[in-house]
């Protein structure tokens, strides 16, 4: 039989209006509480975009460092998949909730999902409690063999421990959003929007009247017809209609929202829609963009230096130049001044697989 120890102290973590995590067992554990879900994001197109974006971006970057071993676990961390899904799935995870977990194994990563996952937090010792799902067995692991990603963590009395996603800030705007789009669906579905109408005044036509008139008005107008003067005798009177004002509004509402959801992300709205603006040119709205990576790169590379080794970093030339042109020239404008040879160029065009000889 097991004491309880009468001088453990467990820290209660509250997180104000919304909780990442929820408490349990009677509040000796903390297990995540998902703000948005995966499926209701990727069902909204702006916040699909901006994660899709962030996630593919940061997961192309290849780890670097001169610890061996840990760069063997960091760009090979799983047997079950490659080594871009993993770390796409570790940072949409982070962008969607504030929080991303693996275990550390003897040779790969395991992503754990963040509902399986709760914090203890007993006499400033923290421990992580997995429970089991699919295969794996789970079980009580010590900090230092769980990645723990997480993003604007603050608090005190351990609420320094749980981070907080850019969809917090955006409650209001995504429950807009929805409800805006809804608005809009059902405006459009129940309106009555014909594009014309022919007026024959003072006569009550049977519906087979109307639809005679509707079928030889169509006829005279249509096919071959279509674009030569229009002709009415003096019994009608023709008007063509635009769509209605108020739901062209509705259709544009949603343009607010989508520029919040980009600047909580730190993506800017021009970068993010592929199309630059005349404030700012293309190098300009890049930089930008590759500055807001930063807030999810940061928390990602302490904590695995934290756990592996001081020296790792990644690699961010996959995000600024994907297709290498901006190396090359660079490369082309230094042997040009002499500042480096033609062999050392071809040395660094190795180096990067740009070149194999």
């Amino acid at each position: 039989m097991s004491l309880k120890n009468p001088f453990e102290t467990r820290q209660m973590i509250t997180t104000g209006s919304y909780m990442p995590f929820i408490f349990a067992n009677s509040g000796t554990s903390i297990v995540p509480n998902e703000l948005i879900s995966a499926d209701m994001a990727f069902h909204n197109s702006d916040l699909y975009s901006v994660t899709s974006l962030i996630s593919a971006d940061v997961a192309g970057a290849k780890f670097t460092g001169s610890n061996v071993k840990a760069l063997a676990i960091l760009n090979k961390p799983s047997h079950l998949t490659n080594r871009y899904s993993f770390w796409q799935t570790i940072v949409l995870e982070l962008l969607l909730s504030g929080n991303a977990f693996a275990t550390i194994g003897k040779n790969e990563l395991r992503y754990i999902p963040n509902q399986n996952v709760s914090l203890d937090l007993t006499d400033d010792v923290l421990t992580y409690q997995i429970t089991p799902y699919g295969d794996y067995q789970g079980g009580t692991f010590q900090s230092d063999a769980v990645l723990h990603f997480k993003i604007m963590a603050h608090g005190v009395n351990g609420a320094e421990l749980i981070g907080h996603s850019p969809l917090e800030s955006l409650a209001n705007e995504i429950q807009q959003q929805e409800q805006a789009n809804r608005l809009s669906l059902s405006t459009i579905a129940q309106a009555i929007n014909p594009t014309s109408i022919i007026k024959v005044p003072d006569a009550v036509l049977s519906p087979e009247a109307k639809t005679n008139v509707r079928s030889e008005f169509e006829k005279a107008n249509t096919g071959s017809n279509a674009g030569r003067t229009l002709v009415l005798d003096q019994s009608a009177d023709f008007q063509s209609i635009s769509i209605n004002a108020d739901v062209a509004k509705f259709l544009n509402n949603a343009i607010y929202q989508r520029t919040q959801i980009s600047k909580a992300f730190g993506v800017p709205d021009s970068y993010l829609n592929g199309q630059g603006d005349q404030q700012s040119n293309i190098d300009m709205i890049q930089n930008m963009y590759v500055n807001g990576l930063n807030r999810y790169i940061e928390p990602i590379i302490s904590e695995i230096q934290t756990k592996f080794s001081d020296d790792i970093g990644l690699d961010m030339s996959s995000i600024l130049d994907y297709s290498n042109a901006t190396l090359k020239q660079d490369l082309l404008n230094f042997v040009d001044k002499g500042i480096i040879d033609g062999s050392q160029a071809l040395s660094i065009l190795e180096s990067k697989g740009i070149v194999q000889l």
